[in-house]
């Protein structure tokens, strides 16, 4: 049996034991908060807009949206977690693969995948970046690349068939 929401969020809390934000907080009140915003918006995709997602995938990649990036784990450690393909290649396209390209031009890699689940939380992923109670002291370049990524994240979701916020 594949694991449930719960598991990803246990998971997800594991790995980042003793993390901390830019601002010194539990870093995984941010991953809490990417998961919550990404659930809406898959749940929204898939009830409102009647698109062939699944949000139980979503919510659970969303809570492993920074396990590859920012841990020890490998995708082979969440093949042997038993998560389904679907989710570990979502996890796989919000991760870093290539130091060598810009973030503009991973968020546009991202896009070309496609992926709607993984374009929703890479958009949920940077409005909780961007949000003014959690302004991180990491200079105002960073927060103007999450800035500017989030228009072109809203189209390619709005192209894919979202309709939601």
């Amino acid at each position: 049996m594949p694991p449930s929401n719960s598991d990803a969020h246990q998971f997800a809390a594991q790995a980042h034991a003793g993390q901390v934000d830019k601002g010194g907080k539990p870093y995984i009140r941010h991953v809490n908060r990417v998961a919550g915003a990404a659930n809406d918006r898959a749940i929204h995709a898939f009830e409102v807009d009647g698109l062939k997602i699944n949000p139980e995938h979503v919510l659970q990649a969303a809570y492993l949206h920074d396990v590859l990036k920012d841990t020890p784990t490998t995708a082979e450690d969440l093949v042997q977690a038993g998560y389904v393909p679907p989710v570990i290649r979502m996890v796989q396209l919000l991760s870093k693969k290539d130091e060598e390209l810009s973030y503009a031009e991973r968020i546009g890699a991202l896009i070309q995948s496609g992926n709607l689940g993984a374009i929703l939380i890479k958009l949920s992923d940077n409005e909780d970046n961007t949000w003014a109670d959690r302004q991180l002291p990491v200079g105002i370049g960073l927060t103007a690349c999450y800035s500017a990524s989030m228009p072109r994240l809203r189209d390619a979701a709005t192209a894919l068939g979202y309709t939601g916020p």
